[in-house]
């Protein structure tokens, strides 16, 4: 999705409305994500002292696999987006590397970039299909939460290994 230099100018300070349904290229940028369907960005762009204004909200839908029991599950985000971008010909002010303002490139503005870096940021490290997950089991590799492997999985503390021997029990 792009937007035009030009065809922002001629607002002369109102607002250009958006709302689209744009394909987001998310493949190989996150380890658990499995699939993406299309986002839907609804906000707005404008100018203001010379500076290209676009905001709004993204929102959709991945499959993502559960990181304790291997499980697609679907997860869904609505992420707030706010980015500035500028003509550096037509700036009206010093710009200091720490503002965060992207160049305009060719009088456009391609914002599906800064789309898929707002979703890819707000995604926690690790997620789990439900927090109640109680993952694989790592004796036997069941899913724990479909059924019961009956496997005991004791881990002692390798600083206290010599305590247990002498209660009978041995790391595994």
């Amino acid at each position: 999705m792009k937007l035009k230099k030009n065809q922002l100018l001629q607002l002369r300070g109102g607002k250009f409305p958006i709302d689209e349904t744009v394909k987001l290229n998310l493949a190989r940028k996150h380890q658990q994500l499995i699939s993406a369907e299309p986002a839907r960005f609804t906000g707005e762009a404008y100018t203001t002292s010379g500076l290209f204004i676009v905001e709004g909200r993204v929102s959709g839908e991945l499959t993502m696999e559960c990181a304790r029991c291997l499980v697609k599950f679907p997860y869904r985000y609505n992420v707030a987006i706010k980015e500035t971008f500028m003509d550096e010909n037509q700036i009206e002010f010093d710009v200091d590397e720490e503002m965060e303002i992207h160049p305009l490139e060719d009088d456009e503005i391609d914002i599906i970039p800064y789309l898929e870096a707002a979703l890819l940021l707000s995604l926690p490290h690790t997620l789990v299909c439900g927090e109640d997950c109680k993952g694989l089991c790592p004796e036997c590799g069941t899913n724990r939460n479909e059924k019961d492997c009956g496997c005991v999985v004791e881990r002692i503390d390798p600083r206290l290994a010599v305590l247990g021997e002498l209660f009978g029990k041995q790391d595994k």
